[in-house]
Parts: structure tokens; sequence; C-alpha cells
């Protein structure tokens, strides 16, 4: 099976005031699209910069980083963000729900595949599958309890499907 994902590698040092601190020093690794992976590790081993490297929300040191075949180092900020709404959903730990929104427009302006040309079918499928009743969508993030505002953040990362 081809990787979706593949890190040859990968090293990722950061400054600091005396010096240098490698976070990251040489991981190669290989996802397979519908693979699941476990990251697992003690606190400030380099599990938060491993995912932001996989995301490609920050660049390694060195190393080479492909996703879906595409060498990511060389890429824009533009094709960056393109190839993040192509293929992630991002679940962050502190949600980063857009307080100005309601959880059904958050899911709207998320989503972006094709299909049904009604454009409330998607968010509304999700709202239902993700456990928030249908009053609740109209809610701002303020308004949601922490496992609403939980489920709207996944909903939100699996609008576009997954690889």
């Amino acid at each position: 099976m081809t990787a979706l994902l593949e890190l040859r590698d990968i090293r990722r040092s950061y400054l600091s005031g005396d010096g240098s601190v490698d976070v990251l020093k040489g991981v190669t690794l290989s996802i397979a699209a519908g693979e699941m992976v476990a990251i697992v590790g003690a606190s400030g081993s380099g599990k938060s910069t491993l995912m932001n490297i996989l995301g490609c929300l920050d660049k390694p040191t060195s190393g080479s980083y492909r996703v879906a075949g595409t060498d990511v180092s060389s890429l824009s900020g533009d094709a960056l963000a393109r190839l993040r709404r192509e293929h992630f959903g991002f679940i962050f730990q502190r949600y980063h729900l857009l307080s100005h929104l309601t959880a059904r427009r958050m899911l709207k302006s998320r989503r972006c595949m094709p299909g049904p040309s009604d454009e409330n079918v998607w968010p509304g499928r999700m709202i239902c599958w993700c456990g928030l009743v249908w009053e609740r969508a109209e809610y701002q993030p303020s308004q949601l309890s922490g496992g609403q505002q939980q489920r709207v953040s996944i909903a939100r990362a699996l609008m576009n499907g997954g690889r």
C-alpha cells in the first residue's frame, strides 16, 4: 500500500537561550491511507511537534516529508493551505472554534467537498452524527458545554472526509 504520509529522517530543533534544543531526532515514518496510528510518549517528548509537522503546521529543521507523494518542503503558503484542506481534519486540544460563528455556520464554512447542492445537508448530518441536537446548532461556542464544543470540533474535522 502506498504511503499517504511519509517522513524520512525528520529532525526539528528550536533555539533556546542556551543554544539549540533537539526535539525530533531522525524520525522516519510511513502512514497508509486509512491506517490507524497512535502517537504516545511522555510530556515534552515531541508528540505535538510531530503532529504539527504531520499536519503541515510546522516545518522540520531537516529531513523530507511527503503527503500523497508531494514533497511539502517547497510548497507556498497557499499550496500548503490547499493541501491541508484536502488531506487533513484537525481536532485541536483547545478546539479553536470561531467565537463569532454558530456551530452550524462553522460546519457550513468548513464544507468544501463536492456533494449535495443543499448547503444545509452536510452540516445537518454532521451535527446529528456528532450528537449535537439541532436546537444547539445556532449557538455560539460560549453557549455550548465543553462536550458540545468538542463534538463540533470533531464534526468540523470530519467534514471533508478523510483518507
